[in-house]
């Protein structure tokens, strides 16, 4: 009676063992699953969604741009609060066209602080129906205003987890009175 009592101790213990050695290697998969894309991650996609205000005869608030910068306020996914800021960007006439062609680089910054990614921008900017045509007054917003632009990443030009990122895609803006709307969707691979 004696050594059966051993014998199924020592299988209890063996079934333990390996139920201990099992749940280690299955947490040991697990946790190289979650950790190795983040530590390894190639390419992502870029989505973003900004807003800016332009104070004219009422209080609005960029915040948190300074008031001195045509800067937006939106959301960047899988980064957070972020801003989009206007650092250049050029108007020329096509001839022929109530539009305009437009280049710009702009820096978004996500508010964590995690660094800045600059995009370049291409494209035009119209106002639909001919607005832009109209005879409004010089303190007038203005009809609508639709940008229409394709981005690439300046990885050379990027900061901190963004510096040497790589990626480009699509850039749609529109201004209607005094709130102006962006939306960035493209792809985006971080070194």
């Amino acid at each position: 009676m004696i050594s059966r009592l051993k014998i199924a101790l020592t299988n209890r213990r063996v079934q333990f063992l390996r139920g201990v050695i099992v749940s280690l290697a299955c947490g040991m998969v697990l946790a190289f699953a979650g950790f190795a894309p983040a530590a390894q991650q190639s390419g992502r996609g870029l989505r973003g969604t900004f807003e800016v205000h332009f104070p004219k005869g009422h209080p609005a608030s960029n915040a948190p741009c300074p008031p001195d910068q045509f800067c937006g306020v939106g959301r960047l996914v899988g980064f957070g609060k972020a801003t989009i800021t206007i650092t250049d960007e050029t108007f020329d006439e096509i001839s022929g066209s109530p539009c305009f062609a437009v280049t710009r680089e702009e820096v978004i910054a996500p508010t964590s602080g995690v660094g800045t990614l600059v995009i370049d921008s291409t494209g035009s900017f119209c106002r639909p129906g001919r607005s832009g045509d109209s005879h409004a007054s010089p303190s007038s917003y203005g009809g609508p205003g639709r940008w229409d632009l394709t981005y690439t990443v300046d990885g050379a030009g990027s900061s901190g987890g963004f510096a040497g990122a790589a990626g480009s895609g699509t850039e749609r803006a529109s201004s209607n009175g005094g709130v102006g709307v962006w939306h960035i969707r493209g792809s985006l691979s971080l070194n």
